[in-house]
């Protein structure tokens, strides 16, 4: 009998013991981009010495939003709807890139190597907010800010 008893404990606490298979599988996060996505343009807000001077909708009329798509790898699609041309989309495809210890985004088009800097002001899984540093390496004029805002 007390050989019964030491097996049935024995076969309990090996069902119930610790094993490899309990781990979970990876327990590396996966970290995706917050940038990476489509990103229509909603709003625009246009300051002068820190007063707003234009807010504007920024949909083309009856067409889609333009858009910011930027994928992994570092390629950009910049989409913009022509509202006289029943919608006719222009595709300046070409490279971005993110600086995090400036918060800076850099879109180059491929076609005419035009470059716009942004900065990141706040960005959360569908909301992105941004601030206009430079056009084709030229800084906004002392005093001017322009923001955009965008929705996934």
């Amino acid at each position: 009998m007390k050989k019964l008893v030491f097996f049935s404990a024995l076969l309990s606490l090996s069902l119930v013991s610790c094993g490899d298979d309990d781990k979970p599988q990876d327990q590396t996060p996966i970290v995706q981009d917050p940038l990476v996505g489509k990103w229509n343009l909603v709003k625009g807000e246009f300051y002068q010495n820190g007063n707003l001077v234009l807010e504007q909708d920024l949909k083309p009329g009856d067409c889609n939003y333009d858009f910011y798509e930027l994928k992994t790898g570092g390629v950009k699609d910049e989409v913009y709807h022509d509202e006289e041309a029943d919608c006719a989309q222009d595709n300046y495809i070409g490279t971005w890139a993110y600086n995090a210890a400036s918060k800076q985004v850099t879109l180059v088009d491929e076609e005419d190597g035009y470059t716009m800097v942004v900065e990141v002001v706040s960005v959360t899984a569908s909301d992105l907010k941004i601030k206009l540093i430079s056009e084709d390496g030229d800084p906004l004029p002392e005093g001017i800010e322009v923001f955009t805002y965008l929705k996934k």
